[in-house]
């Protein structure tokens, strides 16, 4: 399988905006949850911004080749 540069950096956007979506998800259940003492392993927040930079960057890339 031989895969061009411009494929590889699509195949990146996808999979940072798929990782932003969890985490957005993976938030929206921590906010709401019944029992305020539990915690997050990950500060999901933090996740989905790094995702949506990444996804970002990936465009611009798969964009600009």
């Amino acid at each position: 399988m031989d895969f061009t540069s411009k494929q590889l950096a699509e195949g990146a956007v996808a999979l940072a905006v798929v990782v932003a979506v969890l985490a957005g998800i993976a938030d929206w259940r921590h906010r709401r949850r019944d029992d305020l003492d539990r915690v997050a392993w990950f500060d999901w927040r933090s996740v989905q911004v790094f995702a949506l930079i990444g996804a970002i960057v990936a465009f611009s890339l798969a964009v600009n080749l």
